[in-house]
């Protein structure tokens, strides 16, 4: 009987894991699937790439990266799609949330640890794009699985772990072009790593240098479709148009650098209307269109992009500082809202303020997180330290995704706001559930006397 009981016990932690995941699943399935679909005028877009042949340049090099095409075109309704979408949610989340749960004891901890992951993962930010034919949902559910894999390598590099890092890292670089970087940073980290393991073990780790090889090759190939494709040209114009032109001195430095036409970008930008009280200045989007700026036009698409890198280059602290700037320096982005985008007829889940919280509340959260790992030796743990690698590559990528456009910011930066929550978070649970003590259970069989107030085991 006492053995019976003890499997019993054990059994709890697991059934309301699973249990949870189930509620889950059915807050998720319900609110991605609870009405018609969205659609956005990015829909069309890769409505017309899906429209192409597998086969053709059209799909894989079109107008928009090709893994939401691809989806599209397997399943061929936008009914289909959120309902497609929704359920891998379902699965990638899920299978994070028991993944994090392997990085603490078994019992209540693991279980708090999958309904924290679980939690996060029902927060309107995350939840809310499940209803949307874009590739917001998609990316989101491809960063949970990309995490685990990585957690996953962390704790034993096999070789079939390497390749479900690659694999992950391949789609989520193929959803969205921002996230190329996210894949490159990942790939620069393992190979300074597996460099590392080399120096100091005398043996260069095979398994780590093919993972950074894979995972630089991913980004490779998705960035090679990014310029080649010219898909970030329309991206320069509205960085130029909000950053750059309403500004007569940024202007005369692209001027001194070969745009042409300042001149009248300046006069523009001088006529141009004040914008509302909280909104930014915008020079150009309707201004500067035409058989008169055809010049201005060609130096955008030819040599725009590396005047601008070449900006970033020389005024480095504008990556940081200007994110910063009040009003944003941004358009059509519904002021840093994200509820914008979701249905009209959402249940936001309780959980979403605690979860997802203000930017600042990150930096507090994360002194817990290395608090908690530096007393309990958690940091040691390859798997802590991905969490926290991943968190920080997470943080270029939200600077990647903002300097990159100059139009609906909020949802272009939403994946690496994503990452570093989800980071953040992971790195404080595991770390705040290791620094609570465990407390010792007796054997199962155990024959215990009562001494006064004392269980004493025979």
């Amino acid at each position: 009987m006492a053995f019976a009981f003890a499997d019993h016990r054990d059994l709890v932690a697991p059934v309301a894991a699973v249990a949870g995941w189930g509620g889950f699943a059915g807050y998720v399935l319900w609110q991605g699937t609870g009405g018609p679909p969205l659609i956005w005028t990015d829909t069309t877009s890769y409505a017309i790439v899906a429209g192409h042949s597998l086969l053709s340049t059209g799909f894989w090099a079109g107008q928009r990266p090709p893994a939401v095409p691809l989806l599209l075109k397997m399943v061929n309704s936008s009914y289909a799609f959120t309902d497609l979408q929704s359920l891998i949610a379902v699965a990638a989340w899920g299978f994070l949330a028991f993944t994090v749960g392997r990085m603490v004891s078994p019992g209540w901890r693991r279980l708090v640890a999958v309904w924290t992951v679980l939690a996060f993962a029902t927060s309107t930010p995350i939840v809310l794009w499940n209803r949307s034919v874009l590739s917001e949902s998609l990316s989101l559910s491809l960063l949970a699985l990309l995490v685990a894999a990585v957690i996953w390598a962390a704790r034993r590099l096999t070789w079939p772990r390497v390749a479900a890092v690659a694999l992950s890292a391949l789609a989520f670089a193929a959803t969205r072009d921002t996230q190329v970087w996210t894949v490159a940073l990942l790939g620069v980290v393992v190979a300074v790593a597996a460099l590392v393991g080399a120096v100091h073990h005398r043996r260069f780790p095979r398994r780590m240098g093919v993972l950074a090889l894979s995972l630089l090759a991913a980004a490779g190939a998705t960035g090679w479709d990014v310029v080649h494709t010219g898909r970030s040209e329309q991206n320069l114009e509205h960085v130029l148009y909000v950053r750059v032109f309403p500004f007569p001195r940024r202007v005369a430095w692209f001027a001194a650098h070969g745009m042409p036409d300042a001149r009248w970008i300046d006069t523009v930008a001088a006529a141009t209307a004040p914008p509302s009280p909280g909104a930014a200045t915008v020079v150009g989007s309707e201004q500067l269109v035409g058989p008169r700026f055809a010049s201005l036009e060609h130096w955008m698409v030819t040599k725009g992009e590396s005047a601008y890198l070449l900006w970033l280059v020389t005024h480095p602290l504008f990556i940081v500082t200007e994110p910063l700037a009040r009003p944003e320096r941004a358009f059509n982005f519904a002021d840093g809202s994200l509820t914008f985008y979701a249905a009209p007829t959402r249940v936001d889940s309780p959980l979403s303020d605690l979860l997802w919280p203000a930017w600042w509340w990150m930096l507090p959260m994360t002194v817990v997180a290395v608090g908690a790992a530096a007393v309990t030796r958690t940091w040691r743990e390859n798997s802590w330290r991905a969490v926290m690698v991943l968190g920080a590559v997470g943080i270029v990528t939200i600077l990647v995704a903002w300097n990159g456009d100059g139009e609906e910011v909020a949802r272009h930066t939403v994946e690496g706001l994503a990452e570093v929550h989800l980071c953040v978070l992971i790195a404080a649970t595991v770390g705040v559930l290791t620094v609570i003590p465990r407390r010792r259970r007796r054997p199962p069989g155990a024959v215990v006397d009562r001494v006064g107030s004392q269980a004493v085991e025979k």
